[in-house]
């Protein structure tokens, strides 16, 4: 009698520590239904599922199916079909069988391909089609993947490595001889596939040229014998000596997070960059932003920085404002083609990944 008590005691735990493990269902005709599994008749391809809303039927035809490209924090990649995302692991049929990983493994998730085409809101996307390296001329804290090859219209990059990539804006280099490199380095990176986090430093440097968009406090003697006064000039314009090295150094922190539904991230980011110039002050900026997926190929960007040398001349007013916003988004036109809109100069933003 006591051990079929035991017995009874065992078997209500684990009943009940299955049915804590909510399990999601991506459905073709777009919805998404999160419950506890009550049973599955193999017979009849039937989940009965205690959802918010009551008991319900779920039919296995119902299901979409997605094939993912599942990346692991060791670097190993796994494909198969999708069957199954809990808190804890994602569950995917292999040629090697079914395959339960644990989410804390995995680096990445994207879907390689659809058997059937669904609504865009059945797909259980975890990434967009991109992922941003900088806030428009703000760095994040990630990297390009490695072997990436970066073209705009102003620049050009590559990344030898998951975590260090190189860039140069080339047409500084043609237009007023300038020839500059910016590294950056991916220091730390770390957290789940839910809420990744990563760490950059970085240098740009400058053999020639001048900060572009920076205003100094410039002392103006004046042609009529009248007292000479101070006004905001660009560095430019004020400086009449001869080009020689400059740079800047930058640092950025960037949490990137699951929305709610398991569809899409949201990631923000904090860094600032000092700037050095000779005989001039050193110029520091602080920034912070986010990114947002609103589909998988629309990502919406809003930047807010703290720059009391960056605008532009726009009368002779001795007056900025430290501080400056800019919105827009980023388009995935297609696999390597992407194209924006932004409130700061320099509006338009297009560029390629290979």
């Amino acid at each position: 009698m006591r051990t079929l008590f035991l017995y009874l005691i065992f078997f209500l735990i684990a009943s009940t520590v299955v049915q804590a493990n909510p399990k999601t269902f991506y459905l073709k005709n777009g919805d998404t239904i999160t419950g506890d599994v009550l049973s599955y008749d193999r017979s009849t391809g039937i989940y009965k599922v205690q959802a918010s809303f009551g008991v319900i039927d779920i039919k296995d035809s119902d299901i979409a199916k997605q094939n993912l490209r599942v990346t692991l924090k060791t670097g190993d990649i796994l494909t198969g079909i999708f069957i199954e995302r809990n808190d804890t692991n994602y569950i995917i049929q292999t040629s090697f069988g079914d395959i339960s990983l644990l989410i804390s493994d995995i680096d990445r998730v994207d879907i390689i391909e659809e058997t059937k085409k669904l609504p865009t809101k059945a797909s259980a996307w975890v990434f967009s089609n991109e992922e941003i390296m900088d806030l428009y001329s703000d760095p994040t804290g990630f990297t390009m993947k490695k072997n990436t090859l970066y073209i705009s219209g102003l620049s050009w990059g590559y990344s030898p490595t998951d975590t260090f990539q190189l860039t140069t804006r080339y047409w500084d280099a043609i237009s007023s001889g300038d020839l500059n490199l910016r590294s950056k380095w991916m220091i730390f990176k770390g957290g789940s596939l839910d809420h990744r986090k990563a760490f950059s430093i970085g240098s740009h440097i400058h053999m020639g040229g001048y900060p572009s968009n920076k205003l100094v406090y410039q002392k103006v003697d004046n042609d009529d014998d009248e007292e000479s006064f101070y006004r905001w000039e660009s560095i430019g314009e004020s400086d009449d000596t001869e080009a020689s090295l400059w740079g800047s150094l930058f640092a950025a922190y960037t949490k990137s997070s699951l929305n709610k539904g398991k569809i899409g991230r949201l990631a923000k980011t904090i860094g600032s960059e000092i700037t050095f110039y000779r005989n001039h002050p050193i110029m520091i900026r602080s920034y912070a932003g986010i990114s947002y997926d609103l589909r998988k190929d629309l990502k919406l960007l809003s930047v807010i920085s703290y720059d009391p040398y960056w605008g532009s001349i726009q009368s002779d007013q001795d007056i900025t404002l430290p501080l400056h916003l800019d919105l827009g988004f980023i388009y995935a036109y297609n696999e390597h083609l992407r194209v924006g809109i932004h409130f700061q100069r320099h509006f338009f933003t297009i560029y390629y990944k290979f």
